[in-house]
């Protein structure tokens, strides 16, 4: 597993280290803007730029070969995908280290920046790369690396559709439900927090689909 997690790094090694760089640059100057919307964006960018380059690697491995030779070891294909998801989850746990990173060192310089809301967007954030996660991997082991640009721009805006979809729902689960029942909860972190556990159980969900298509793919 340690062998084909270092594989997917080194493949795009130098795509993680560009992210990172830029994730940094821009999130910071969005950050001292203070601007509410684009700190909104300040909260997402690390996250979807960090999971783009774990989102590559099936790319990179069939240009490369490597996801024929791979076949070839003596590793079961349940390995194989848990190395993909494995690669995926810790390149959103950077993302997370990054954002709150930032997020405390503008904190403390200009103030009023890592606010409950501001872990409410990243939050949603993390919700909305899960699901664009659970999406991405089974489509592109069913249609192919050669789709995967296609399969990467559609997974990221269903993903952001669905984060406004559970929004909107949310907000007639609030109408339909008694003031009473609600008084003294926090309904941005309900939601945030519901928004997040609800995609993570998917996310792991998915990994059962990927890894039957996997199963049945042929090379």
């Amino acid at each position: 597993m340690k062998g084909l997690i270092l594989n997917q790094y080194y493949s795009v090694g130098k795509s993680f280290w560009n992210y990172i760089a830029l994730s940094v640059v821009i999130t910071a100057i969005l950050l001292f803007t203070q601007n509410e919307m684009l700190m909104q964006f300040a909260a997402w960018l690390p996250l979807f730029f960090m999971v783009t380059p774990a989102l590559e690697v099936l790319k990179h491995e069939s240009m490369s070969g490597w996801s024929k030779f791979v076949l070839t070891l003596p590793l079961k294909r349940r390995e194989v995908v848990q190395s993909h998801y494995l690669f995926y989850s810790m390149m959103i746990v950077i993302g997370i280290v990054i954002t709150v990173a930032l997020f405390m060192v503008a904190d403390s310089l200009i103030g009023q920046v890592m606010t409950d809301s501001a872990v409410n967007k990243i939050m949603n954030g993390v919700g909305i790369v899960l699901i664009s996660g659970l999406l991405n991997y089974p489509l592109t082991y069913l249609l192919g690396t050669e789709k995967s640009d296609g399969i990467l721009v559609f997974s990221i805006m269903a993903a952001v559709g669905l984060f406004l979809l559970s929004s909107w729902l949310f907000e007639i689960f609030l109408g339909a439900v008694s003031f009473d029942a609600l008084q003294g909860m926090n309904l941005d972190k309900l939601f945030s927090g519901s928004f997040l556990a609800v995609t993570f159980v998917l996310f792991m969900a998915s990994y059962v689909i990927a890894l039957q298509v996997y199963k049945r793919k042929e090379f």
